[in-house]
């Protein structure tokens, strides 16, 4: 099915969930996800950009992305699973993927963050926030196809 919420065939034995409100709201799945994605990347970069001004530059920027992703991680999962691609059994499994594609978006993030910040000199704050737009549609279809895929 394309961008719309729901699925037209459940599973054998599966009962479709009916949509939330937040899904009532935002009709289609692609624009919740931004919701959802924006209120969690506004979260993490706020946090990011805390540890960055706490921490100084004696710890690489890189080491404050990992706390602030980590949190971030735990906190949008189930977020993700319940209000966005409204899935449900399977928790575990869902879980271990959708960390593999955080990981593999993580890993990007970091590389960048790390070549751009570290080796040519530009301001962490501003480049975290260009390497999560660029991210977005990475993770969209990661979580969409793999992660939450029934």
């Amino acid at each position: 099915m394309s961008g719309t919420l729901g699925r037209k065939h459940p599973e054998e034995g599966e009962i479709a969930p009916q949509p939330g409100p937040l899904q009532r709201l935002f009709r289609d799945q692609r624009l919740l996800f931004l919701v959802v994605g924006g209120l969690n990347t506004a979260f993490s970069t706020a946090l990011f950009a805390a540890l960055v001004l706490y921490l100084g530059p004696r710890v690489p920027s890189a080491v404050s992305l990992a706390i602030a992703w980590i949190i971030s991680l735990l906190l949008v999962f189930n977020v993700h699973r319940r209000l966005v691609f409204k899935v449900q059994g399977h928790a575990l499994r869902d879980f271990v993927r959708f960390v593999g594609v955080n990981v593999v978006s993580f890993l990007l993030n970091a590389g960048a963050l790390t070549l751009l910040v570290e080796i040519v000199g530009f301001s962490p704050i501003p480049v975290q926030i260009l390497i999560t737009i660029v991210l977005v549609v990475f993770n969209f279809v990661g979580h969409k196809y793999f992660s939450f895929r029934r």
